[in-house]
């Protein structure tokens, strides 16, 4: 094999090597994107829920002074 197509092939085999690594760059960046996004909506969903858990413990409370008085009263 002469040397310049040892040159060319060399070339073609570096610059797929390159676009390779780019496109498992992009993908991996893709893949953070989606992630981020997924946590957003779990951290908005956590907050809801966390919402409604302090409502029903308000609720509870509520519920107990009320069994309380009704019994001393």
């Amino acid at each position: 094999m002469n040397s310049a197509l040892r040159d060319d092939l060399f070339d073609d085999q570096y610059s797929m090597s390159l676009c390779e690594s780019f496109f498992r760059g992009a993908s991996m960046l893709q893949r953070v994107d989606d992630l981020r996004k997924e946590n957003e909506e779990l951290q908005g969903e956590l907050k809801t829920s966390q919402s409604v858990a302090a409502e029903l413990r308000c609720q509870v409370v509520a519920a107990e002074r009320k069994l309380q008085e009704e019994k001393w009263a």
